[in-house]
């Protein structure tokens, strides 16, 4: 899946009652949030583009619309020059996904999000250009299989917060999972 997503802050609505516009490629359906509230959110892969379908969902200027490409397969440059979210499949230990991350987005610096899975569970992002921030690892309960978690993540950051925001990432109806730095060793950090 590499192409235009669409993010939707679903608002009155949780995301398991959320319906998919027609057309579209894989979706995802998550809570995240900080410690307090949070919202439902729902990410769509496709050919869908604001305002086309009427009826569906009414135009949100508040939705997050943006280019993402799967980092690890893509060999078209200008592809991942131009992405504004980069993703990695091949979950990866602590260590190896940050010199992934501090990797792909070194040769991108366009890219304002990137994030790959860890084979101990969940993923991690880092947001800015060239890897400035700091990697954190999150969404425990997303399987690796989930790309579109980048998506949502980069709604997260268009919308003026921080990864290190968030504190948890779900699948919508999952129990809480806390997102959690990435520590000194490139581990998880004590208590996450």
């Amino acid at each position: 899946m590499s192409g235009h997503v669409v993010v939707r802050l679903l608002t009155g609505a949780p995301a398991s009652d959320a319906r998919t516009v027609p057309g579209t490629g894989p979706v995802l359906r998550l809570s995240m949030g900080p410690a307090r509230g949070g919202w439902d959110v729902v990410a769509e892969a496709g050919p869908v583009r604001q305002g086309c379908a009427a009826g569906r969902y009414p135009p949100d200027p508040t939705a997050d619309e943006h280019f993402a490409v799967e980092a690890d397969t893509c060999a078209d440059r200008r592809r991942l020059d131009c992405a504004d979210v980069l993703y990695g499949r091949l979950p990866r230990p602590p260590a190896a996904a940050a010199r992934w991350l501090a990797e792909v987005t070194a040769r991108h610096p366009a890219c304002a999000l990137a994030a790959v899975p860890v084979t101990d569970g969940g993923w991690m992002a880092v947001a800015g250009a060239a890897g400035r921030g700091t990697p954190t690892v999150l969404a425990g309960t997303v399987p690796p299989d989930q790309p579109l978690l980048a998506s949502c993540l980069h709604a997260w950051l268009v919308r003026g917060h921080a990864l290190t925001d968030l504190a948890y990432v779900r699948p919508a109806g999952a129990p809480l999972m806390a997102a959690s730095p990435l520590a000194p060793d490139g581990g998880r950090q004590q208590g996450w």
